[in-house]
């Protein structure tokens, strides 16, 4: 399938409304490297706080949905997606996607700025086709009325679920695929928001008695022992945010910063900290830890302030890259949340499943590897490096982690006992940890490695 072109038009002078809008974010995320979320933010400007909210609905829901879009499109077209001018394809996508998962949007709406933006953009044909398009999708708005139509089980899977068939064919190979298509499916599940409780202010049993006098309902988490998930409410709107008294994180990344079990009095360095949370979640979990917060950049370090300062915690802070760390034998506890392709996190960021290449993987597991061999030299005898990863994915995991282990005969594997009974469950092997993406969570896998006394 083609990508989009970008639309070069100046951001003050770009016509249309929000729908119009959501097509040029698709674009330029699809069509270049910048976050989705950043672009997003640029564009909601632009728009008032209900639209803003539209607009965000559709740019991700496109995001996550292309490849199922595409596949109605092609049959209501009547002709392969290739077949269709590039200008037209991001527009077909959000009115398509209005059609089908929006129940408010009125149909003439949707149909009626698509066409419009199809005129702007290649003339009155072009109008008439997108019309005709996507008056036949108006006419089956429903998922269930375009079935994909694919022998294949795993090209079935990817259009089914809209991921990359390159990423669902590894999924499938490795985890088998029951639990790849339970993955693939969270892939394009809700956001759950998931807040991390304090053991120094009660715990979540605390934070959940004081939200509900706020108006807000939580659930314990299953993976994170002090991880509550939102049922309903504005958490971010109470004074306990205003307190400090909770900090936003997925359950997954919770748990995964808490292996193994931090201890009082322990000297850790999260040595590519921003915007915190590995390091913040120590905290939570053991506030007699002494938790040093380094990055490469200031203005990464001014995200962990930032946080920190909400929350009224203090620690050292500190600008430094990991590749060439300041310390020798320093450190109880080394955690390097390491750059990664992060297919755990494709429902918080949808565009990184379009990005997925295999050259990545080894480019970004020669990265880390190289930043593991620089931090191994600052864990003191006896003290563990732990190197965590927001991917599922065995290059940038398992492979970096025997490649380590063969490199540095200092270090072997650590056992993860004495783990709590909500992350004794994810242990994956000798030192690894891992949890699938689902149930609402992101996926990580974390390696613990155990430096010789």
């Amino acid at each position: 399938m083609g990508e989009a072109r970008p639309v070069r038009t100046p951001a003050s002078a770009e016509p249309g409304g929000v729908r119009a809008a959501a097509v040029r974010v698709v674009e330029r995320t699809i069509g270049g490297r910048s976050p989705a979320d950043r672009l997003l933010a640029r564009a909601a400007r632009a728009f008032d706080e209900r639209d803003r909210r539209l607009l965000s609905e559709l740019v991700y829901g496109v995001l996550r949905w292309r490849l199922r879009l595409d596949v109605v499109l092609a049959r209501a077209a009547r002709r392969p997606l290739e077949e269709i001018d590039r200008e037209l394809v991001s527009v077909l996508e959000v009115a398509a996607f209005q059609l089908l998962f929006l129940d408010r949007v009125p149909a003439h709406a949707a149909v009626g700025e698509a066409v419009t933006e199809a005129r702007r953009r290649r003339g009155p044909g072009a109008a008439g086709f997108a019309n005709a398009v996507l008056r036949r999708v108006a006419g089956a708005p429903e998922l269930a009325a375009w079935p994909v139509e694919e022998p294949d089980p795993v090209r079935r899977a990817a259009l089914e679920h809209s991921h990359p068939e390159l990423l669902v064919r590894r999924w499938f190979d490795r985890f088998g695929s029951e639990a790849a298509e339970r993955a693939l499916a969270a892939g394009n599940g809700p956001r759950a928001l998931h807040l991390l409780a304090f053991a120094d202010r009660g715990g979540r049993a605390a934070l959940a008695l004081a939200l509900a006098a706020e108006g807000v309902t939580t659930a314990p988490s299953r993976l994170s022992p002090l991880g509550l998930v939102v049922t309903s409410g504005a958490p971010l709107a109470t004074p306990a945010f205003a307190r400090g008294d909770f900090y936003v994180q997925d359950e997954a990344s919770q748990a995964a910063a808490l292996v193994p079990e931090p201890r009082a009095g322990e000297l850790v360095l999260d040595a590519a900290a921003a915007p915190g949370g590995k390091g913040i979640a120590l905290l939570a979990r053991e506030p007699a830890a002494n938790v040093v917060f380094s990055d490469l950049s200031l203005a990464r370090v001014g995200r962990v302030a930032e946080n920190l300062e909400r929350l009224g915690r203090q620690a050292p802070l500190l600008v430094a890259d990991a590749t060439a760390p300041p310390w020798r034998a320093a450190f109880d506890r080394v955690v390097l949340d390491a750059p990664c392709t992060g297919t755990g996190t494709l429902r918080r960021h949808p565009e990184l499943r379009w990005r997925f290449r295999a050259s990545e993987l080894e480019r970004l597991a020669g990265r880390a590897l190289e930043m593991l061999r620089a931090l191994a030299g600052a864990v003191a005898p006896g003290g563990c490096l732990v190197h965590l990863t927001c991917s599922v994915e065995a290059e940038e995991n398992e492979r970096v982690a025997e490649r380590f282990l063969a490199a540095d005969g200092r270090f072997s594997p650590d056992p993860l006992e004495g783990l709590a009974p909500e992350l004794a469950g994810a242990r994956a092997g000798p030192g690894r940890w891992r949890t699938l993406p689902g149930d609402g969570h992101d996926g990580f896998s974390v390696a613990v490695f155990r430096r010789a006394r």
